[in-house]
């Protein structure tokens, strides 16, 4: 049994900003998905369902991310962005590398162990990517939104 790493939601992934964290959830749940398949021998067809969720959430998700960032002017909405194209060209690169392999293996020439191998490089680039993208930037755009909010509210109640 291959052993993975789970992430578990913790202080350090929390953003203040409770939509986002919500949302957030949603992707670690995903993610963890995927490293119980692999332990279960079931990682490359799950891999499979993992890139069109991935994709989906990351319509979603993302464009609520970027509208909120833009909204309250975030100063690394820019940096955020880049790191959600860097997200959506992961999933593309492991699923056309999922197609080769399993095309060769349709043909006879590949063998199953090279795709669950696949499931667990995708695993560990999705959890190191969704860890470093919460914990440092997702949780700067949380801090900064809740407090532009804060002090919004402040402004409000102070007239």
């Amino acid at each position: 049994m291959t052993e993975v790493k789970r992430i578990e939601w913790t202080e350090e992934l929390k953003t203040s900003h409770a939509g986002l964290d919500t949302q957030h959830k949603e992707l670690l749940t995903m993610v963890n998905e995927l490293g119980e398949a692999i332990q279960q021998g079931r990682g490359a067809a799950t891999m499979k369902r993992i890139f069109a969720c991935a994709l989906a959430y990351a319509d979603w998700h993302f464009r609520y991310e970027e509208e909120l960032a833009a909204k309250y002017q975030c100063p690394i909405a820019e940096r955020n962005s880049k790191e959600h194209e860097a997200f959506r060209q992961l999933i593309a690169t492991f699923e056309q590398q999922y197609k080769a392999a399993r095309a060769a293996e349709l043909a006879g020439q590949g063998n199953p162990e090279a795709l669950e191998a696949l499931a667990v490089t995708f695993h560990k680039r999705l959890v190191d990517w969704t860890f470093h993208h919460i914990a440092v930037v997702d949780k700067q755009i949380g801090e900064y939104v809740s407090a532009v909010m804060a002090n919004e509210a402040k402004m409000a109640t102070a007239c």
